[in-house]
């Protein structure tokens, strides 16, 4: 039994391994901006953003009150949709914007993405 749960530790750490490594969004700590993007105006930028080849490297868009910027590049396209949908998913509504990091295969990225313009 011993020998099993052994092999399955390090299975566990090998696959670990090769699995991309990335937090949820991150929040920021700001919130009450009154010059904000709606949500449906927030899911176009991300149509925008993911669904050209801006997230391949960095780059930066405004969209009416809302700007995205990554520094760094994803490993697929649909690490950009995913990211970004967390950013809106954990985020919207309650504060003003978030961070999403991804480091996978030698690829990294660093998503953020703000609701607001609070000047």
């Amino acid at each position: 039994m011993q020998f099993k749960l052994a092999t399955l530790a390090t299975l566990a750490a090998a696959i670990a391994t090769f699995a991309p490594s990335a937090l949820a969004a991150s929040c920021y700590s700001q919130s009450g901006c009154p010059n904000c993007e709606s949500k449906s105006s927030v899911f176009a930028a991300r149509q925008q953003f993911c669904g050209s080849d801006d997230w391949n490297h960095s780059n930066s868009i405004s969209w009416g009150w809302a700007h995205v910027t990554l520094d760094g590049e994803f490993a697929t396209q649909q690490e950009c949709w995913d990211g970004f949908e967390q950013i809106i998913d954990q985020c919207y509504g309650s504060k003003d914007g978030g961070v999403y990091n991804f480091d996978f295969n030698g690829k990294s990225a660093r998503l953020d993405v703000g609701f607001c313009n609070c000047e």
